[in-house]
């Protein structure tokens, strides 16, 4: 018992270190375009003989607070606890993501000269998502819990026709003088990531508030483990029976992938039914 726990925080440790090591600059932070958002979700859980459970939720986002509705998702998952140390995850996501605008500067390639945009209409795009994961758990003196979770993360996002405007500055007077209606095909995309989530928990026996605090890092595969995406949770849940749960909380969610350079302020709203 005493080397599993030696294991556990050992582990712990490490995924500490390793959030510490990250190459992440404050001007980048301050770089990056800053938007508020509302994340909501609502879940239920099913506790199964030999120490397995189901869960299953459904979510949506807005960027722009209430103006804009970002992202819809559906999503199930089976989890199997070994013991009260250790426990294994599966779940499979269906995300309908909604992306807006994007303008991008156009540059004639025999002169290097830009020469206008190319501009992406808002247009929806599917995904697909399989994660698989392990996380690990320590409590101290029966009052703080930590939990270490590695998560590994495939998408795959179908492929989709997007109208395009295409500015064009013909005579390089900064002026655009030319503007024509195409329809770009977007190509299927596959993403592999390693999440890494630190989490600490007040969690005391018979006490229905448990605050917390997450720190959660995205890591790309194909990149060099490039650092996509860092994620600071600081919330509350509340049980308010053995069935019932609330949640809320503050998310800061800095993104530096392909859904662009930008840090999201959100507050996370929850409920989650167990059966």
């Amino acid at each position: 018992m005493h080397k599993k726990r030696a294991l556990l925080i050992g582990a712990m440790l490490f995924g500490v270190a390793q959030l510490s090591t990250f190459d992440f600059q404050l001007s980048t932070l301050r770089a990056a375009d800053n938007t508020g958002g509302v994340w909501t979700e609502v879940g239920v859980s099913k506790a199964l003989p030999y120490n397995l459970s189901v869960e299953a939720s459904a979510g949506h986002r807005t960027l722009d607070w209430f103006d804009w509705s970002s992202r819809t998702d559906v999503s199930a998952g089976l989890s199997y606890k070994v013991n009260k140390y250790v426990k294994f995850g599966l779940g499979y996501t269906f995300i309908a993501k909604n992306n807006q605008d994007e303008w991008k500067d156009h540059y004639k390639k025999t002169t290097e000269k830009w020469d206008g945009y190319n501009v992406d209409d808002n247009n929806w795009a599917l995904r697909h998502r399989l994660s698989l994961d392990v996380t690990g758990t320590y409590r101290v003196s029966k009052l703080i819990r930590f939990s270490l979770r590695e998560r590994y993360q495939y998408t795959y996002q179908s492929p989709r026709d997007v109208d395009r405007t295409k500015m064009r500055d013909t005579d390089f007077d900064g002026i655009i003088d030319d503007i024509t209606y195409t329809t770009d095909h977007k190509k299927p995309k596959n993403r592999h990531l390693l999440r890494s989530r630190l989490k600490i928990s007040l969690d005391k026996k018979d006490l229905k508030w448990e605050p917390y605090v997450s720190v959660e890092t995205h890591n790309d595969f194909s990149k060099k483990m490039h650092l996509d995406k860092i994620r600071t949770i600081v919330g509350v849940d509340y049980s308010i029976t053995k069935k019932h749960q609330v949640g809320l909380g503050y998310v800061f969610n800095h993104e530096n992938d392909d859904d662009g350079d930008q840090n999201i302020h959100a507050i996370s709203v929850g409920y989650n039914f167990k059966f």
